[in-house]
């Protein structure tokens, strides 16, 4: 089955496919000097990273807070430093920091060695009765202790031989925290509504509807250009173009493919942005009775042609990767492995030998997630239905409607890759976490091989395997990488990341 661009919006219906600007309401906000306008559809409800892991969060806390070390996502992806200046491997489970010297919180307080060793420690990310517990086991799981050897030299501990222990202090839960705010605070709850963290922008309000920043005098990368960074919730795409379009914001978020004409068609607006470090997936829940059989799965993902969506809703603006890898994985990355296959004959063959009786499988879906999300499950519903399999779309509002047992099937999803490993994309996605809906345990044993060797070649040994479980037993369908496009004014200077954060730290407004 080939679907164009145009079979697949006539699957939508025109009101669908294109925004009517002229009914949108206008949303005004007040102009202020240094201050850029970020509309997004959803406003992050906390600024703690251990207790928010979304979109939202990482696009407004990316500002707020610093960790160890970080990664040039903007060139060449190499780890850089953060709060410490020089690092050295003591060998294989250790590695020394050096603090940089005169950084302060938002506060005024200055970071010390103990603030590291809180931020890592137990009342935030070791102890099982910590509300960050969860979010830390994504990356921080084999960092065993993090220690102070003194008030300015920090000893990190793995409890494997662990090749990524650097990764890992730049990754999502790794910020560094003010002990004492936190204290202050009473704890996560009083402290996600006013952090306090290193960054470049300190929080100066936190509402429903609004995130209001300002720049940090004090910050030791130097302060940024802009005055204020302001979050604005929009949730309609009609009333962030109109916003955008009327001067209201600055910058608006997620625009897809058919809605840049409204944008690029005036003088003092652009489009910028493209593929993300994220994999566009649609993952099974294997308790389905129906799922539960690798024929179906496979089935459904030998009818999906993957080109065609991208052509036809990304107007191949985005990648159909072979395999659950970037390039950006380095030696790690298989650029021979074959393409995913669409053969809908050899799926329905696999469904006829399956014995699929025509029960309807639930697929869950959110409308304002992962770019054209309607579109994009409209099609994959008619294509999927052209080898037979009948499919009860649902449309749910939240994670946890998507996720509500039983009754649960296929459902939309992102894999996102914070860190340039398949540690922190295929095996935190797949790993013993996600074993209620998924498991096996081949797949797990090289994911412990990749995780704890130290050897360059059996890691590429087990990655590979890992990928070629995953294509015989899958735990969900690779779709394409994930798209990310703004809309912004030509006047503000800003370059958004390959990456699902938004760094604001060197924009300005000419």
């Amino acid at each position: 089955m080939h679907i164009t661009r145009r079979d697949a919006f006539k699957l939508l219906g025109a009101s669908a496919a294109s925004v009517a600007l002229m009914s949108a309401p206008r949303i005004a906000f007040g102009q202020s000097g240094g201050e850029i306008r970020v509309a997004l559809d959803e406003i992050p409800r906390q600024l703690d990273p251990l207790l928010y892991q979304t979109n939202p969060g990482y696009r407004v806390m990316q500002n707020i807070f610093d960790t160890l070390l970080t990664v040039d996502y903007a060139n060449t992806g190499e780890i850089r430093p953060g709060l410490a200046e020089t690092w050295e491997r003591v060998d294989g489970k250790t590695l020394d920091l050096k603090l940089r010297q005169g950084v302060t919180f938002h506060d005024g307080s200055p970071l010390t060695a103990e603030d590291v060793v809180f931020s890592f420690g137990a009342e935030r990310r070791t102890s099982e009765d910590s509300p960050g517990f969860g979010t830390a086991q994504q990356f921080l799981n084999t960092i065993e202790s993090v220690e102070a050897l003194d008030e300015s030299t920090i000893r990190v501990i793995s409890s494997v031989e662990d090749p990524t222990i650097e990764l890992r202090l730049t990754a999502w839960g790794a910020q560094i925290v003010s002990k004492a705010a936190f204290e202050a605070a009473g704890g996560f709850e009083g402290f996600a509504q006013a952090p306090v963290g290193t960054g470049p922008f300190r929080v100066v309000s936190l509402t429903a509807d609004t995130v209001e920043l300002v720049s940090f005098e004090d910050y030791w990368g130097g302060r940024p250009d802009i005055d204020a960074l302001v979050y604005r919730l929009a949730p309609e795409l009609s009333s962030r173009i109109a916003g955008l379009v009327s001067g209201d914001f600055d910058i608006i978020a997620d625009v897809p493919t058919d809605q840049f004409g409204p944008i690029e068609s005036s003088p003092n607006l652009e489009i910028v942005g493209g593929t993300v470090a994220s994999m566009r997936v649609v993952k099974f829940d294997t308790r389905n009775e129906t799922l539960a059989d690798v024929r179906i799965r496979k089935a459904l993902s030998l009818a999906v042609d993957r080109q065609a969506i991208v052509d036809a809703l990304w107007n191949g603006l985005v990648e159909v990767p072979n395999g659950h890898q970037l390039p950006s994985f380095g030696p790690l990355y298989d650029p021979d492995r074959d393409p995913y296959r669409y053969d809908p004959d050899e799926a329905r063959r696999l469904l006829e030998e399956a014995g699929y009786d025509g029960t309807p499988i639930p697929f869950r879906i959110r409308v304002a997630a992962y770019g054209p999300e309607l579109a994009t499950s409209q099609v994959l519903v008619s294509m999927w239905e052209q080898v037979g399999v009948n499919i009860d779309l649902q449309i749910v509002e939240n994670f946890g409607q998507m996720m509500a047992y039983p009754g649960t099937g296929i459902r939309s999803g992102v894999d996102p890759i914070l860190v340039p490993d398949p540690l922190f994309g295929l095996w935190r996605s797949y790993n013993e976490s996600e074993r209620e809906v998924w498991e096996n345990e081949d797949f797990y044993e090289q994911g412990h091989i990749l995780e704890s060797s130290l050897d360059a070649d059996e890691r590429k040994k087990a990655f590979d395997a890992m990928m070629d479980i995953f294509d015989a037993d899958p735990p969900a369908i690779i779709l394409h990488t994930m798209g990310v496009f703004y809309g912004k004014r030509k006047n503000v200077e800003w370059d958004p990341l390959p990456s699902v954060y938004m760094d604001f730290a060197n924009a300005s407004i000419s």
